[in-house]
């Protein structure tokens, strides 16, 4: 299957973007986190924190705040607690169990329906000692008490981090007997201290109103638009109705969900992705994709007449509930129901879960794409380079589905499509300026990986434990330039074999048809002069 996420491994884009991390004070009482359109409810939250919403999926979360800036306090010398706020949901209503059901077309073709049971935790205490902050969670105070009429009960916690004590308050409120929605702040253990803190958030949890559930205001479906479009923009639409500050935007073949309020940046992103895309179904038609998944269902029904094991053909489909992709919507739809999250800084980005030292991923079971503007970072060329790379996994996910090309090949095609510039509203391929410099030193160093073991690392020996000692960063570069190379040497590389015109097709044709690995290397590379094909890579690349 394809990687659920895909790392650029850019340890500088985060090192220049997240902002200087100062001492932090206790929190303000702010603005009113609503959500009038699902549970019917708002809480004040602190003032001047930033808002995270969950990753899809997550059962507990409703959203995170921290601090724009400062970000932590001490609770001894030696250990930091960083500051959060936390609104949950404590719904036991939805089965633990998953309900499977099988239906039958009356034609023989079965299909297994999943609807997955509830993964979250079913109550306070448990989501407490998942360990969020730290471990050894002990209640000193609780109280009931009723809030706008809900019964409710107030909590302080003292837990432990590294052997430091902190302290953690939290309100439950008790909607309905198996639905709870929860306020949860950590702070410090020094009472002289705590009492900053637990008067602003006390007052903040008994702010808490309960609200009228209204119907998310929804757009309605659009001309041309399939149920699969349709369904995706009311779900989004009905997520931006509940997340303070985030906005819809779409384009032919994407939805744009963002807290960027730069219109200019998010006019230039929507005529960018679509540009793209574009360059991908020149090299990546899906004609060619259909072609090749006929050929392989074709010989698969050979060899099954020639009596070969094949598999269970019989197999159903499965479509799988809450949200995830479902086998009776084709893959070319699905694909233009393509989401793109971009948040407005580095910071933002790592707090809803972007790994660290990557400035974007391309989460393929949450079927989103995830960047942030980096314009107070390294600027958004960078932005712009991980858009190229990131989007390329998300369209080719689509397009051939759990396919899992190598690394040279998957990460060096990613980047062969950010080196793409973009000028006069078009896109003209250049070599990529993260990755050349790095590659040519390397070159020069005699320290480059031989292209013939290159071609066989597995995604490990892509990322540093390979016996060359290479690391991630010159491997990323060297998949880059490989990629580049058979892409662009033809009649360009003095050398040039023309057995080579036709390498990278093959091979990814090859592993489409028969998701064998060794047997796509094996065909594509069949009768390579490696030592041949290297000193012409060498020269071209240098």
């Amino acid at each position: 299957m394809i990687r659920t996420l895909r790392l650029l491994g850019l340890t500088l884009a985060l090192a220049l973007a997240l902002p200087t991390l100062v001492l932090a004070q206790a929190p303000k009482v702010g603005d009113y986190y609503e959500d009038a359109v699902s549970l019917g409810f708002k809480v004040k939250m602190p003032k001047d924190w930033e808002f995270t919403p969950p990753q899809p999926g997550e059962g507990n979360l409703i959203g995170k705040y921290t601090p724009t800036y400062n970000k932590y306090i001490n609770i001894s010398p030696e250990t930091v607690l960083w500051l959060e706020a936390y609104v949950l949901k404590f719904d036991r209503r939805k089965p633990k169990t998953d309900e499977v059901s099988v239906t039958d077309d009356g034609e023989g073709n079965k299909k297994i329906e999943i609807q997955l049971g509830d993964r979250s935790q079913g109550d306070l205490k448990e989501w407490l000692e998942s360990s969020r902050w730290g471990q050894g969670y002990r209640v000193k105070e609780q109280k009931d008490l009723k809030i706008d009429k809900v019964p409710s009960t107030e909590f302080l916690y003292q837990a432990d981090k590294s052997g430091s004590p902190f302290h953690v308050y939290a309100m439950v409120y008790h909607l309905e007997p198996d639905l709870d929605v929860a306020v949860v702040f950590n702070g410090p253990e020094d009472d002289k201290k705590w009492r900053k803190y637990e008067s602003a958030v006390e007052k903040m949890a008994k702010s808490f109103k309960r609200l009228e559930i209204e119907e998310p205001e929804y757009s309605g479906p659009k001309e041309g638009d399939s149920p699969a479009r349709s369904k995706k923009r009311g779900q989004l639409e009905a997520e931006c109705a509940r997340t303070p500050g985030w906005e819809l935007y779409e384009t032919e073949n994407y939805f744009i969900i963002t807290d960027n309020d730069d219109r200019e940046f998010i006019k230039e992103l929507m005529e960018r992705i679509e540009a793209i895309r574009a360059v991908y179904e020149q090299l990546y038609p899906w004609a060619d994709a259909e072609r090749i998944k006929l050929q392989a269902a074709k010989e698969k029904k050979e060899r099954k007449e020639r009596g070969e094991d094949v598999g269970d053909d019989d197999e159903p489909e499965i479509e799988v509930g809450d949200g995830r992709t479902s086998t009776d919507v084709s893959s070319r739809e699905l694909s233009r129901c393509s989401v793109l999250r971009v948040f407005k800084n580095a910071a933002q980005y790592h707090e809803y879960g972007g790994p660290g030292g990557s400035a974007g991923y391309w989460a393929s079971f949450h079927e989103e794409l995830v960047i942030y503007d980096d314009k107070a970072g390294g600027g958004r060329r960078d932005t712009w380079i991980v858009l190229n790379h990131e989007a390329f996994h998300q369209y080719i996910f689509y397009l051939y589905g759990s396919i899992a090309p190598h690394s040279w090949y998957n990460e060096g095609t990613g980047d062969f499509f950010s080196g793409y510039e973009y000028k006069h509203k078009r896109f003209d391929l250049k070599p990529n300026s993260w990755r050349k410099d790095t590659i040519r030193e390397a070159i020069k160093a005699n320290q480059h990986v031989p292209l013939k073991d290159l071609v066989r690392f597995t995604q490990s020996e892509y990322y540093g434990n390979n016996k060359f000692g290479a690391d991630p960063g010159q491997n990323y570069a060297q998949g880059w330039s490989f990629i580049y190379f058979l892409r662009t040497g033809k009649g360009k590389a003095s050398g040039w074999d023309a057995s080579w015109d036709n390498i990278l097709n093959v091979y990814f044709e090859t592993l489409a048809a028969t998701e064998d690995l060794d047997k796509a290397v094996d065909t594509a590379f069949a009768g390579v002069d490696w030592d041949a094909m290297e000193e012409c890579w060498k020269a071209y690349t240098l």
